[in-house]
């Protein structure tokens, strides 16, 4: 049995680090492995005690060099370029669509012509060099025909930012006053708004929604969270939230924005490359024709950080078989340029220096001896001064970063999440040092280092230095990062048989302090690419805030549950769902619910009674207790339940969402789960509050 989870264990660490689909990698890590057999893995590469040896061993050691250096010097810039003649003829076949009645077809069309039309005047043998202002124009006219004048007026201008001929030049001012007057005219037009707004419904268009407050206000100490929750940090359970005060049934508790963010290269046509929104009429780079966005902004934003370096590779990247968290890894670098990620190596660094000062100073002697004798509560206190520290971001030398702080604040908050690096084995090391490898070589062919080592050389300590966080990033995104999504709403209903889309990875410093549950007390949603977290139960102050990695044990028994979160996060989940081995859905009825003792402060709990009962003295408080107030309230419950299931099937989701609500307060004052009504209805307050998120609702065909 243990070989069988070991085995599990290790299939689930390798698809964080590479995808099922076979690529080159792949075929990489399986060359080296046997190239340099298990007892250097384990007598050498394993005796290694840190990321830059690690990394610095790979590109010097003579039993493993030469076969990473040959492989990794084969990796060239690879990606889709524009293609003049593939814009002309889609822009030429949009026109038949446009003339034929078929308006979206032609959207389409003229679209792709946009994203692989080449910058003016770099291909002057087809359309005069203008590929690019003709397809915009084109793209245009057909916004125009159906009534959506903000997003042609986009076009135009980026078309107008061309010197035109003159007779394009008289069209492009033409429609540009045309679009104007028309987008005035619905500014002051209640009915043209109303309109608009159906139109919106029906779009292909994701919902932009607004970011909500945080409940409690904001805490000083967790950047997005809110002042109703603290980290805590246990022996058994690491840091985790916990309710600071009392916390109720819907309340906000996190809205965060992503450190870094990715989507997944299924998405690249479908949405911003960006912000993640989807794409109407979507623009390209200036130099790629591989991602899309949705507007100068995003574009101008991703051109100026990552992709910049990302542009040129990012084929060479899909095709290696990377996961998207490897890709994650790798953008973690590339936002922050590498100045930022030297100055985060350097941080690091002096805070590994800092707390073995520390230790030597408390008890002299080996750094080994020391850390032996260190007691429990010197170590919390040591944890806490790290997690005080690690607030926000830092900066190395605030003389010099006097005036300019925010461009150089390094932010450190993801290097304190938990990587299980004791934990590793020495091949799970040396797979994700090859990625870090890998990595590597595409930051060096596309600029990111100003003197690139050759490939006969050994890294710079420079490189050495980014290769080793690239591995810390593999390390820390394994366990820490979060699936973003949008809700797929079905043409017909709102919520039934609606159902999230994952769209991409992102890592969230503060939610990543939140544990995991197989009866979360919490739900998360996104909009944009910001992570929302509410309440979906009562919480008092103490009281864990937990949410879920994935198996939900009304959906999984305890043995699946267990395998999966020994598999992929490498630890035996102990919560009360699972300690007390709560049924599935199908098992579960109202009638296993348990009653609170009424007395205050009492903790007994106490099953259902039966009709007629009497009342009785409970143990825990010695007194004469009636639990026939609390089964009234929990019929209450189940009525108010019924109550917010019909307001979604109206599509009443603040209607559903108040019952709903009322219930789940007045259910965990008097009872314990489980109780199937009362997870239905935290199941459907979850995709009713998910509908204040990212959704999506195709057009009926």
């Amino acid at each position: 049995m243990e070989s069988t989870e070991e085995f599990y264990r290790t299939l689930c660490s390798l698809e964080t680090l590479r995808s099922g689909k076979k690529g080159f990698f792949c075929d990489f890590s399986d060359c080296v492995m046997s190239v340099v057999g298990e007892q250097w893995i384990s007598k050498v590469f394993g005796r290694l005690s840190n990321d830059e040896d690690r990394i610095r061993t790979i590109f010097t050691d003579n039993k493993i060099k030469a076969t990473v250096v040959e492989t990794l010097s084969r990796a060239k810039p690879l990606y889709r370029d524009k293609d003049a003649n593939t814009s002309r003829a889609r822009r030429l076949e949009g026109f038949v669509a446009a003339t034929a009645g078929e308006r979206e077809k032609a959207l389409l069309l003229f679209s792709q012509a946009v994203l692989r039309a080449p910058a003016p005047g770099v291909c002057t043998t087809i359309d005069r060099g203008l590929s690019l202002p003709l397809a915009l124009l084109g793209r245009a006219e057909i916004f125009m025909a159906l009534n959506e004048h903000a997003l042609a007026l986009d076009d135009l201008a980026l078309a107008g930012e061309v010197d035109l001929p003159d007779q394009l030049k008289v069209e492009l001012d033409r429609k540009m006053e045309e679009c104007k007057r028309v987008v005035e005219a619905n500014q002051k037009s209640l009915v043209s708004r109303k309109e608009l707004l159906e139109r919106k419904k029906n779009s292909r268009v994701t919902e932009s929604k607004a970011l909500p407050q945080l409940s409690g206000g904001e805490n000083p100490e967790l950047p997005g969270a809110s002042a109703l929750l603290e980290i805590q940090e246990t022996a058994a359970a690491g840091k985790q939230a916990i309710a600071k005060k009392d916390i109720s049934v819907g309340d906000t508790l996190v809205v965060e924005a992503p450190l870094a963010a990715c989507l997944l290269p299924d998405y690249f046509g479908t949405h911003c490359h960006h912000c993640f929104t989807r794409l109407r009429g979507p623009i390209g780079c200036p130099n790629c024709s591989n991602v899309a966005f949705c507007s100068r902004t995003c574009r101008d934003a991703a051109i100026g950080s990552y992709h910049k370096y990302e542009c040129k590779i990012l084929a060479l990247m899909i095709g290696s078989g990377m996961s998207v968290l490897s890709t994650l890894a790798l953008r973690m670098a590339t936002q922050n340029g590498l100045g930022k990620c030297l100055k985060i190596c350097q941080a690091l660094s002096q805070r590994k220096v800092n707390k073995n000062e520390e230790i030597m100073e408390a008890f002299p002697g080996t750094e080994a001896e020391t850390e032996a004798k260190l007691s429990k509560s010197a170590k919390r206190r040591m944890r806490r001064k790290k997690l005080r520290e690690s607030k926000y971001g830092e900066t190395l030398d605030s003389e010099k970063l006097q005036g300019n702080l925010e461009e150089d604040r390094i932010d450190l908050r993801a290097y304190e999440l938990v990587t299980h690096e004791k934990q590793r084995t020495d091949i799970d090391f040396l797979e994700r040092s090859l990625m870090a490898a890998f990595l590597l070589k595409c930051l060096q062919i596309v600029g990111f280092f100003e003197n690139p080592s050759k490939d006969n050389e050994p890294p710079s300590e420079q490189e050495i230095a980014v290769g080793s966080l690239l591995l810390k990033h593999l390390q820390v995104l394994q366990f820490n990062a979060h699936e973003f999504f949008e809700t797929r709403l079905r043409t017909d209903h709102r919520f039934h048989g609606s159902k999230p889309v994952y769209l991409g990875v992102a890592v969230y410093p503060t939610v990543s302090r939140f544990n995991h549950d197989c009866y979360p007390a919490v739900t998360r949603y996104f909009v944009g690419p910001n992570i929302v977290i509410r309440a979906i139960r009562s919480l008092r102050p103490g009281d864990v805030i937990a949410e879920n990695y994935g198996p939900i044990f009304t959906k999984k028994t305890l043995q699946e549950r267990q395998r999966t979160l020994a598999g992929r996060y490498w630890f035996r989940c102990q919560c009360t769902a699972c300690c007390e081995d709560w049924p599935t859905f199908d098992t579960l009825t109202n009638d296993l619910v348990r009653l609170r003792c009424p007395t205050d402060g009492c903790s007994k709990v106490y099953r259902k009674p039966r009709e007629g009962s009497k009342p009785l003295m409970c143990s825990g408080c010695q007194r004469k207790i009636d639990l026939r107030g609390q089964v009234n309230i929990i019929r209450d419950c189940e009525e108010l339940y019924d109550r917010g299931f019909k307001a979604m099937d109206q599509e009443q989701p603040e209607k559903a969402l108040e019952a709903f609500f009322q219930a789940a307060g007045m259910f965990h004052r008097v009872a314990v789960a489980p109780h199937r009504d009362t997870h239905l209805a935290e199941i459907a307050a979850s995709a009713c509050m998910a509908d204040a998120g990212n959704t999506w609702r195709p057009s009926p065909l």
